[in-house]
């Protein structure tokens, strides 16, 4: 299968215009100009026409569970107030629900070019009963002990006998320690083995609000004592920051996605580094809980691999990767190829496929996006006047084409 497009961005490499990627079965085998790739005898072409292709977003950090929460939740003054809310409304929904939630969640995804996520699924028990996912995605159990311990064995043996029996699902699987505030450093260790062990990459959230960033640094606040009210054992407070408290018991790798990471002491930027860990901020819902400014150019001055995600559509309102990265440059001094390089590259070397998704060369996985524009002048060097990058980040419009290894997705 060979695709025409007026440009290609395949983001490891220049801007191609009027260029040409051929496919074969699950594998991009070659990219450069039309004239350069010719159709093979029998070689079916698709022209897209006046329209950017490019890798297919990825979103890092994604609830599909919650889309069905969208507007149900104004914002709060309190993160502990919003905890309370939202377990409310969880508590009000059918696995009926659930399973449409996630279905929407995933229509709502290809619609804004993403073909991978990396999803907190905070119902195990959800999982036999989907469809096979239609975007490539890395679901992470969601692991929470404050109120009562978990069968690490039973729940790792369910996990395991589920994985193996489902590999014709997309992307991969991993645990998920929700926050140090909820998952005991166990549930951390038991992330951290299966690392190790099985190749699983794990996810967490780590320093999201100052209400946490008080119950670990200075052993008080609302969360600090919401939780304390529950049973919760706060021994483990006011010693430190939440993610020092983490990196101390060795439970925090290079395998390890970290949520947020909004609030750090000055000794935290050093310990993420060390750790190799990647970072997934989520502009939309940072503003939305209306944070002190992400500490973005810090985390990359120390060399951090941060990418972006949506978070759940209960604290956002899309789970569109070109909002979330419109929003990121109202607050950071981005241009448009750096915060594609965030969704693409970045996001890829968090999951551990780097040279496989996030970019257009031969070998990586065709996984690709294409969204129209309207036909452009072009300067004297015969590329476009408009900034290509710049043409994809303000796209407001679905894709004309979605495709996740090698499969064209339909757009409803």
């Amino acid at each position: 299968m060979l695709y025409l497009s007026d440009v290609i961005l395949p983001i490891a490499s220049p801007p191609l215009y009027r260029g040409a990627v051929r496919v074969e079965e699950a594998e991009v085998v070659a990219v450069g100009r039309a004239a350069d790739l010719p159709p093979q005898p029998g070689e079916t072409v698709v022209d897209l026409g006046a329209s950017t292709l490019l890798p297919g977003f990825i979103n890092a950090h994604c609830h599909l569970d919650y889309t069905k929460f969208r507007g149900s939740i104004a914002p709060k003054q309190s993160f502990t107030e919003w905890i309370k809310t939202i377990n409310a409304l969880r508590r009000s929904f059918t696995t009926e629900d659930y399973i449409e939630s996630i279905a929407q969640g995933f229509e709502l995804l290809a619609q804004g070019g993403v073909t991978t996520v990396a999803n907190i699924e905070a119902f195990p028990e959800l999982l036999p009963h989907l469809p096979v996912p239609p975007l490539r995605t890395w679901w992470f159990l969601e692991l929470i002990d404050v109120r009562a311990r978990v069968n690490q064995d039973q729940m790792l043996r369910d996990c395991l006998s589920f994985f193996e029996k489902h590999t014709d699902w997309l992307g991969g699987f991993g645990l998920s320690p929700h926050a140090p505030y909820t998952a005991s450093v166990d549930l951390y260790r038991l992330a951290r083995t299966c690392g190790e062990k099985y190749g699983m990459l794990s996810t967490t959230h780590i320093a999201e609000s100052v209400e946490e960033h008080e119950m670990f640094s200075y052993g008080r606040g609302p969360l600090h004592d919401f939780l304390g009210s529950l049973g919760r054992d706060n021994s483990d407070c006011g010693h430190g920051s939440a993610l020092s408290h983490l990196v101390e018991h060795g439970v925090i790798a290079n395998d390890c996605i970290i949520a947020h990471l909004n609030y750090l002491q000055d000794y935290d930027y050093e310990l993420v580094a060390r750790t190799g860990a990647s970072v997934v901020h989520c502009p939309k819902c940072h503003t939305y809980f209306g944070h002190a400014p992400f500490p973005l150019k810090a985390l990359r001055e120390y060399g951090v691999n941060v990418c972006l995600g949506t978070d759940s559509l209960a604290s956002n309102n899309s789970l569109d990767m070109r909002s979330e990265m419109r929003e990121v440059q109202e607050f950071h001094s981005l241009g448009d190829r750096e915060v594609l390089e965030m969704v693409l590259l970045n996001g890829a070397q968090a999951l551990g496929q780097t040279g496989k998704l996030g970019q257009i060369s031969p070998g990586s996985v065709a996984d690709l996006v294409a969204f129209a524009h309207e036909p452009a002048s072009e300067s004297s060097s015969g590329s476009p006047e408009i900034d290509p990058y710049r043409r994809v980040v303000q796209s407001r419009k679905p894709p004309v084409l979605l495709l996740v290894h090698g499969r064209r997705i339909p757009l409803g």
